[in-house]
């Protein structure tokens, strides 16, 4: 799959405390971060790197299950003391990458950084950023954008979910099995089978269905950890006889070279997790059960050489700090991430795992005489998740700040009027005089919000899974002189400011019909370069097929329809447009606007890096203009009841499609516009509109 977001790896916790460490694991966390360090850092040449996090995931639940197995939890209490060693073990390192990275961001990144980074922090800090990576991976407006420092720490959230369950569970286990009399491990082998094997099945199929939201997901995820627990769990039913130093000495090797497969020939392209995590899973649990051969063409000389055994004890930390290093030092430093900048990357980071090791994570989680360990780790929670709070709102509250002053100097400008004026879309109207460098009125931490209803996810935008239809009535809703609907994917509804304005100033009644991911149409699509799903177009032609019924039977006098299309050709919208002219309704068609269509580089993140230089993120219309298909379909159509509008000479001159004009910022993303620039068009879609719906006595936007 081509994930929306890297890929990164998690890391476990260390042999439970009060055990000692087996070398074999520890140079098996050594081997599982260098992948991921190595994919992160050079893609190309570990392309199946991410690996990493099923190896940590398969050590984690042998451990953690392991621990649980020889002293299992009997109520309350022993519950709470596994928690807080677990808070002692992970909380301090990351709350201290976490606060260093923010202040980082805080001093060298722009002001329009700051948010995000704000936000994935405190879904770190509280282990819930694997889920907020699902929603904004599926989120229409949140595709692809700019990697945030922390969002590694989703494996992280998916080994803190799997520390609060799996103990109850072991619990809840423990007191069936006493209940039946039933033998300990028959118990757990059994309960742990189970939840493996759903966890597996679960992961397989929506792998297959969802796989954006399969890579995050920690029920897609437990049965790689339950498997690391079952090892556990049969691992002490039999011992490796003396004789069989060989056959552990081939499992073991054979376990490494699963692994170094899997990081060598798997990509970002395979469908993960799914059949292929089998793999490096499998590797990793061969690799423990051979439990540490010795003799001759044993692992051993590698495995327990020192500095493996270093980079093994420094996994956790080295895990925190990779990606913050790697992704924030070229923004700090201003340069591009080179080779060179990578390799001289190296040593820092691990400078600053072994000091993370040794100056915060063994001094915290080291037992003090006289202190409990619940007393301990209630402490480190609190001070540790209010610092981040704190540190996170600070920021929050600046951009919010900033916000608010955009806000109120666009309204100061507008004065509450929707008229032709220099700001905005005016800037290239040769009928006035605007100046050639207005001041910014929008900031690009503004612009990230400045978005139409009718592209926002739960308010008036339809997105799968689609449930009743969401329609949002706007303008004159007492008594309108007419009734107008907008009509297409988000390209229709980044029109909503604009068309809403006449409608308003018109004295019309406007209802939204707003479907992402769908087209306007009941014929079959492709999207991708590819034919939709079975079920995607399933869904999309029962939800236009609802629209439609709608369009042609609440006596709208316009529909107004634009959409985003590069994958189709006329023939695709004929039949849409037929269905609605035979109807008696008249249609609009708005070419499809401009576009960067810059996944990795959006607007406002390109001009918060050059405020001073928005030429930078500006285009030319030969690449941003793409063709359009509902457009070319409109001019086939019929001409007394199909009107096509044209307004691109208003968001790109002869040469330039800038980024900025009139103040105002023209996109709040990689595509859509921002609500206040497609405002300032209302002047100049007011007069195709009321040609076609009629004029009324009303007052005109523009007298």
């Amino acid at each position: 799959m081509a994930d929306l977001l890297p890929r990164h790896a998690a890391v476990g916790p260390t042999v439970p405390h009060g055990e000692r460490k087996r070398k074999d694991i520890q140079a098996l966390r050594a081997l599982a971060v260098a992948m991921v360090v190595v994919y992160h850092f050079w893609p190309n040449a570990l392309p199946g790197g991410f690996v990493g996090v099923d190896v940590f995931f398969v050590i984690s639940g042998f451990l953690i299950t392991g621990g649980l197995f020889r002293k299992p939890p009997s109520g309350l209490r022993d519950l709470t003391g596994f928690w807080a060693r677990r808070v002692l073990r992970l909380m301090p390192a990351a709350a201290v990458t976490l606060l260093l990275s923010l202040l980082a961001v805080a001093l060298f990144l722009p002001l329009g950084q700051w948010q995000a980074s704000a936000r994935h922090a405190l879904s770190s800090m509280f282990y819930v950023e694997n889920w907020r990576l699902i929603s904004e991976a599926t989120d229409y407006l949140q595709e692809g954008g700019n990697g945030s420092p922390f969002q590694h720490f989703w494996s992280l959230s998916v080994e803190e979910q799997y520390y609060i369950t799996w103990p109850v569970l072991v619990c809840v286990l423990v007191a069936i099995g006493a209940r039946r009399r039933w033998a300990l491990r028959t118990t757990l082998g059994i309960g742990v089978g189970v939840v493996t094997a759903a966890s597996l099945a679960y992961g397989l199929a929506i792998t297959w269905s969802s796989p954006a939201v399969a890579y995050f997901s920690t029920p897609a995820r437990m049965w790689e950890l339950g498997l690391g627990g079952l090892l556990a769990i049969l691992e002490g039913r039999r011992e490796w006889p003396a004789t069989a130093t060989r056959l552990r000495t081939a499992l073991a090797w054979c376990g490494v070279a699963m692994m170094l497969a899997a990081a060598f020939l798997l990509s970002e392209a395979t469908p993960f997790p799914g059949v292929a995590a089998l793999l490096p899973t499998v590797g990793a649990a061969a690799f423990i059960l051979a439990a540490d051969p010795d003799g001759r063409l044993s692992l051993r000389p590698l495995t327990h050489a020192g500095p493996v055994q270093l980079v093994g004890d420094t996994s956790y930390a080295m895990y925190l700090w990779h990606w913050p290093v790697l992704l924030l030092a070229p923004l700090c430093l201003g340069v591009e991430p080179s080779l060179w900048l990578k390799l001289l990357l190296l040593p820092t980071l691990l400078a600053l795992s072994w000091a993370s090791t040794t100056f915060v994570e063994d001094p915290i989680r080291t037992s003090r005489p006289g202190v409990s360990v619940r007393r301990r780790g209630l402490v480190v929670l609190v001070v540790a998740s209010s610092l981040v709070v704190a540190a996170s709102g600070a920021m929050w509250w600046q951009v919010e700040r900033s916000n608010a002053a955009s806000a109120r100097a666009v309204a100061e400008l507008s004065n509450g009027a929707v008229e032709r004026s220099c700001l905005g879309a005016g800037a290239l109207d040769d009928t006035l005089d605007c100046p050639a460098d207005p001041e910014l009125v929008t900031t690009p931490e503004f612009a990230k919000t400045d978005q139409s209803e009718s592209i926002q996810i739960g308010v008036c935008l339809n997105w799968p899974p689609f449930g009743p239809l969401i329609s949002c009535t706007r303008g004159e809703t007492e008594s309108p002189t007419a009734k107008i609907a907008l009509y297409g994917n988000s390209h229709a509804g980044h029109w909503q400011p604009a068309v809403e304005s006449v409608a308003t100033a018109r004295g019309w009644q406007l209802d939204t019909y707003v479907v992402g991911v769908c087209q306007p149409t009941l014929e079959p699509i492709r999207e991708n370069g590819a034919a939709q799903t079975p079920e995607r177009t399933a869904e999309c032609q029962a939800i236009e097929s609802e629209v439609l019924d709608d369009l042609t039977s609440k006596d709208y006098d316009t529909v107004v329809m634009s959409t985003m299309d590069h994958d189709n050709d006329a023939s695709t919208y004929a039949g849409t447009l037929e269905r609605l002219t035979e109807a008696g309704v008249r249609v609009v068609v708005i070419r499809d606007t401009p576009a960067p269509l810059d996944i990795e580089n959006d607007t406002p993140f390109c001009l918060s890096f050059h405020l001073g230089d928005p030429e930078a993120c500006a285009g030319s219309p030969e690449d941003w203009i793409r063709p359009d298909p509902l457009a070319e379909a409109a001019q086939d159509a019929d001409e007394d009841l199909v009107t096509i509008v044209d307004l691109n000479d208003r968001l790109c001159a002869e040469t330039t499609c800038p980024a900025v004009m009139g103040g105002v910022i023209v996109y709040s993303d990689y595509n859509h516009m921002s609500k206040t620039f497609n405002t300032t068009l209302a002047p100049y879609l007011e007069p195709y509109l009321v040609e076609v719906v009629g004029d009324d006595e009303s007052h005109p936007i523009d007298e």
